[in-house]
């Protein structure tokens, strides 16, 4: 959710939403619930098959979301756009991550 408020932030500033709540107020409150997640999460040992789903469902999640706001007119403000090389690099990283994952899983099930 917090994912989707800062992109929503980024690519439209200008709505009441954004001068309602200040974009520091939206961080502290992304890392705090990242170091909830962490701290509930310690203890249990994560399904690589679950870990596997997050990863491409997130992907997923955000290039759709990306491709929504840009589709409605929104121009990110920090850079994080289709046409910025960045953003390709790190999309090529993280389905090379997940596909040597999959590869894994698929080896250790063999």
């Amino acid at each position: 959710m917090c994912v989707t408020i800062l992109l929503v932030y980024d690519y439209f500033p200008d709505i009441p939403f954004a001068k309602a709540v200040p974009l520091e107020l939206l961080i502290v409150v992304m890392l705090g619930l990242f170091m909830v997640t962490v701290y509930r999460n310690r203890k249990k040992s994560p399904d690589q098959k679950m870990t596997l789903q997050s990863q491409v469902f997130f992907l997923i999640y955000i290039v759709g979301l990306m491709a929504l706001l840009t589709a409605l007119g929104g121009e990110s403000q920090v850079g994080i756009a289709f046409d910025r090389g960045i953003f390709w690099a790190a999309l090529a990283i993280a389905i090379m991550e997940i596909s040597f994952q999959w590869r894994r899983m698929k080896q250790e099930g063999d």
